[in-house]
């Protein structure tokens, strides 16, 4: 009897096997095949709409702590508090997040029978659909996931390949505008010079933000936070390149060493640095005075616009014109206090500049160890180095008994004006400025005064003669010698017109940005 029912029972799961089993499992396997491709799809979806809460995500505080591949410019600091480029990190994150979810789908269609399965192994005949479904789901699955990370290995390499091909060719319309326009930013509070500055968002950060810096862009370039627009970590669309960011009204442009506001249109405006220096009571600010009244008038009279960036240039050129206009004289510049940067804003016709002239003490200047400290010497393209006429010995030895109440007014500075001048040369050039690619406006100031005495030289043309006439040769052979470019003037600094200080100045802006005539 035992070997009846065992026949019968190997006879009823043969024929469950045939007319059964394996037909619903060819019908269950391809279906599940189907079903899993389906699987691997609609998860795609599901993470790419954002509705996937088991999917991670890349945030920008994630970026701020340099989770990103790539190493940041030293200059940068660190990258800033951005949401990444989608191809640059999420799409990664997104392929994974598809895969894990379908493993784990998959694992649970496997899981689940076996139970039933243990429970009734006398039915185990049935038990071949349900494994011909779970290897259909299980190979469909996993031909989903790996279709969709070709798919978005295909995308991410073209979008690579496109975007850094963009990413290039905006960079280098930023490179190529600044160097044409010779555009820089320049601080005037700490006197550093940046080729890309430093935006603010200005969007709706909390206070820890704005305090804690994370509210700063310091590389707005395109590359992995953005290639035409990036998303600030506040939600706010911001545009990239340095030229966009320049008009946008959701930035604000800082210096990215100090943090110090910077002036419109810095990095992407022509930016002229006129450094002046000098031993004390040569001049100098009286010849900043005359350049800065004369360059405004001269822009206004060309037919441009002038203007001051902010209020304490405003102030500062209302009390220069009304001393020109008095014959008054300018404080003496406070030693112990910064260098003073005086800023003028011209646009003629398409061309835009901000002028910017540096006055320091003049005791400073020709201190070795207090001259390190100005930077913006080193930044300059162009200098002007003033000399007293009055400081020359030949005229102090020839003039003095017979004029001294020309001498008492004249104030004349005691320094040498070779030592003067060596100071901030041999400064430039210990700090790897290489002045032979620069330019000189060697000025002799206090022309009014000397012409009083007749011992000035008789035309401009004749400065340099004159110098060498009277025992100045070797300063000027050295200045020469040490610039690429030198021009000498005989100012008198009460004057705005081009006997003035906007003479030099306006020889210095020719050349870097273009005539006012």
């Amino acid at each position: 009897m035992p070997y009846i029912w065992l026949f019968s029972y190997v006879a009823a799961c043969v024929v469950c096997l045939v007319f059964v089993s394996a037909p619903l499992a060819v019908v269950g396997f391809g279906a599940a095949l189907v079903g899993g491709l389906a699987l691997a799809l609609w998860l795609a979806g599901v993470v790419l709409l954002g509705r996937a809460s088991w999917a991670r995500v890349r945030t920008p505080e994630q970026v701020r702590r340099g989770i990103l591949l790539g190493r940041v410019a030293p200059a940068f600091v660190r990258r800033d508090r951005a949401w990444p480029q989608y191809f640059a990190a999420q799409v990664l994150l997104d392929v994974r997040a598809v895969a894990e979810r379908a493993l784990a789908i998959t694992r649970r269609v496997w899981t689940r029978p076996l139970p039933w399965a243990r429970a009734n192994p006398v039915w185990w005949p049935l038990y071949v659909p349900v494994v011909a479904v779970q290897l259909g789901v299980s190979l469909g699955a996993a031909a989903g996931v790996l279709g969709v990370a070709l798919v978005a290995a295909g995308v991410t390499a073209a979008a690579w390949l496109v975007g850094g091909a963009v990413v290039r060719l905006l960079r280098g319309v930023d490179a190529g505008w600044q160097a044409v326009r010779r555009s820089r930013a320049s601080c005037r509070h700490c006197y550093e010079l940046a080729v890309v500055p430093a935006y603010r968002c200005l969007g709706p950060h909390p206070t820890e933000d704005r305090l804690a810096g994370d509210d700063l862009h310091r590389d707005l370039r395109p590359g992995l936070l953005g290639v035409l627009w990036r998303r600030c970590g506040c939600g706010w669309l911001l545009p990239t390149t340095v030229l966009r960011a320049a008009s946008s009204r959701r930035l604000e442009a800082h210096c990215p060493s100090c943090g110090e506001a910077l002036l419109p249109g810095a990095g992407v405006v022509t930016d002229v640095r006129m450094p002046v220096f000098g031993p004390a009571s040569a001049g100098k600010t009286q010849l900043i005075m005359s350049a800065l009244v004369g360059l405004h008038q001269g822009g206004e009279d060309a037919g441009g616009e002038v203007s001051l960036p902010d209020e304490r240039d405003r102030q500062r050129h209302e009390m220069y014109t009304r001393l020109m206009r008095d014959g008054g004289s300018p404080a003496k510049t406070d030693a112990g206090g910064p260098p003073v940067a005086v800023t003028l804003r011209l646009a003629l016709r398409s061309r835009v500049v901000l002028v910017h002239l540096f006055d320091a003490a003049g005791e400073n200047l020709v201190d070795r160890e207090q001259n390190a400290r100005l930077a913006y010497l080193d930044h300059a393209r162009s200098l002007i180095y003033v000399l007293d006429p009055f400081s020359v010995r030949r005229v102090r030895d020839g003039y003095a008994e017979g004029a001294p109440d020309v001498f008492a007014a004249a104030n004349p500075a005691t320094h040498d004006p070779e030592d003067a001048y060596n100071a901030t040369v041999q400064r430039l050039q210990d700090y790897g400025v290489r002045t032979r690619r620069r330019r000189l406006a060697f000025v002799v100031s206090k022309a009014d005064l000397l012409g009083k005495l007749s011992a000035g030289p008789v035309e401009p043309d004749g400065v340099r003669a004159w110098l060498v006439d009277n025992g100045l040769g070797n300063l000027v052979l050295a200045a020469e010698r040490d610039f690429g470019e030198v021009r000498f003037f005989l100012v008198s600094g009460r004057c705005p017109g081009r006997e003035g200080g906007s003479g030099p100045a306006s020889w210095i802006l020719a050349r870097e940005w273009g005539s006012l005539d």
